[in-house]
């Protein structure tokens, strides 16, 4: 990872902190930020899901657990597929039900 975000910026669930530990692991990726956590409005079955949504940036992982968090993966274009598979495929995140879309302009 090139540069990061701040000094210290907003903490990450513990959820997003397993996620973002992988993803910092991937090469090709320029910065990591996360977001603000809002805490869930639905009672479940304390499932976790990450939604990744591909943009102009490279992606934003919607990380729902007990908190949600939006946290953006800046890489080029190029590099997103390979960093998509390099999260959905790892071991050490098979507990964790992934969905895919898609947010650009024109798309």
């Amino acid at each position: 990872m090139l540069n990061k975000r701040g000094k210290k910026h907003t903490t990450l669930t513990e959820t997003a902190s397993e996620v973002v530990k992988i993803v910092k692991k991937i090469p090709g990726i320029n910065m990591v930020a996360p977001g603000i956590i809002s805490k869930n409005q639905r009672r479940g079955s304390g499932q976790r899901y990450v939604t990744i949504v591909k943009t102009n940036a490279g992606l934003q992982l919607i990380i729902s657990g007990q908190g949600t968090q939006k946290v953006a993966v800046h890489c080029e274009n190029k590099d997103v597929d390979r960093v998509i598979s390099g999260i959905t495929e790892h071991r050490d995140l098979s507990h964790i039900i992934f969905k895919l879309r898609e947010r650009r302009p024109g798309v």
